[in-house]
């Protein structure tokens, strides 16, 4: 819900590296796509990798 209303200013993201087999999906399915700019990435000694996204800025249609 916070998504549809465009009320998340930062989307941190903790990527492990493993393999599940098919995954589980993150969201859920049928929410409406964000656009997102990478902001931040920090690779930890474990392999670990944190991935920080902004929204992208909303295009202006004059």
């Amino acid at each position: 819900m916070l998504m549809q209303h465009d009320l998340i200013d930062e989307y941190r993201l903790m990527v492990y590296p493993i393999v599940l087999g098919s995954g589980k999906r993150l969201f859920q399915h049928g929410s409406d796509k964000k656009v997102l700019k990478l902001a931040q990435t920090k690779t930890f000694s474990s392999g670990v990798i944190v991935l920080t996204y902004h929204p992208a800025p909303k295009e202006v249609k004059e």
